[in-house]
């Protein structure tokens, strides 16, 4: 029996909740920012086996509508097919799963750092790993600037990566958790190869 489901609720789900928490930091911006200073994931507590859930909870907060609305986007283009082919709750594990494992990548690399790190990055980049295995041939649109440029998933993802490693290597743009954005995407190369074959197995 298959796992696949005609709608995408956790998608949707996780989009609103992300925007909700969003809307509510604007009533309040000081109290916000204790949100995140509580909330937010700080890597060198992490490192210390310390307030683990914030490997959760940062990924609900983000630091401004630019932030919020990539983020969500990139969940609306990617997360639907990839929670309809996949199914609703292995969809959403798969999903925690990605952002946990980014926010451990990303923490192992800056254990020294007190920054809190926020955002759905690293769980999105998982998502896109997965669109682009299991739909490497639809069509996305990547943006070079302001020129969005229409490309394969595979290769969109292919130049993503890329980009995003090349940021880790030369430490430039030290304000993004382009270490988050490469964990998730690891992340998400190999647990959807590992649930492929289950998958495919059940139509049989």
């Amino acid at each position: 029996m298959s796992l696949a489901s005609k709608i995408a609720v956790f998608s949707y789900l996780l989009i609103a909740v992300n925007i909700i928490v969003f809307l509510q930091s604007l009533t309040d911006p000081e109290g916000y920012k204790t949100i995140i200073q509580t909330y937010g994931l700080i890597p060198a507590q992490v490192m210390s086996g310390e307030h683990l859930h914030t490997l959760v909870t940062s990924m609900f907060l983000h630091a401004d509508i630019i932030h919020l609305g990539l983020n969500m986007l990139f969940l609306l283009v990617s997360g639907d097919a990839v929670e309809r082919e996949l199914g609703n709750f292995r969809f959403l594990g798969l999903y925690l799963a990605f952002g946990i494992i980014a926010g451990l990548f990303h923490s192992y690399l800056n254990s020294a750092s007190a920054i809190p790190t926020i955002g759905a990055s690293g769980a999105i980049f998982g998502v896109l790993a997965s669109f682009a295995i299991l739909f490497p041939f639809r069509w996305l649109l990547k943006l070079f600037g302001f020129i969005p440029i229409p490309m394969p998933a595979i290769i969109f993802v292919f130049i993503t990566i890329l980009t995003e490693t090349a940021y880790v290597s030369s430490g430039v743009v030290e304000n993004v958790a382009h270490t988050a954005h490469v964990g998730g995407f690891l992340a998400g190369i190999f647990l959807t190869l590992m649930f492929i074959p289950k998958r495919q197995s059940s139509k049989d």
